[in-house]
């Protein structure tokens, strides 16, 4: 009964001392949980068709959608919060409700092209419009 109580702990103890060998060598650089980028999606309307929706999306001009139930119409993507009321505000003055939405999405391209138009409209309450086209550009291609 001994010698399989110290094979036990002999094996338990060369296990651990391998996986700690093995993590090493992966340095600083092994990530257990890697967090995708939280982007705000600004959706502008749910439609059961995609004639209605089609017909109910001409006002906002450019505009993204994804189908799941409904289509989702999205006109603008952002990762900061600040410029969600700059974007809140240019859709109330042309009478349209937004709705937030967020979804984390790893793509290092759509990051790079969100975080510079971010940069863009936080600088600035012009141009909204563009600065919203702009941000889908990059999500409408892939």
């Amino acid at each position: 009964m001994k010698k399989y109580i110290i094979l036990t702990l002999l094996s338990v103890f060369l296990g651990v001392g391998m996986a700690k060998i093995i993590f090493m060598g992966y340095g600083s650089d092994l990530e257990v949980f890697k967090m995708s980028p939280k982007y705000y999606f600004i959706q502008v309307g749910a439609y059961t068709t995609y004639e209605s929706m089609i017909d109910n999306s001409s006002k906002v001009g450019n505009y993204i959608y994804m189908q799941d139930d409904l289509f989702y119409v999205y006109t603008c993507i952002t990762k900061d919060m600040e410029n969600i009321s700059k974007i809140e505000n240019y859709y109330k003055s042309i009478g349209i409700d937004i709705y937030i939405k967020e979804f984390n999405i790893e793509d290092s391209e759509l990051y790079e092209s969100v975080s510079a138009t971010d940069n863009i409209m936080h600088n600035t309450d012009e141009g909204i419009e563009e600065l919203c086209k702009s941000s889908i550009a990059k999500y409408k291609e892939g």
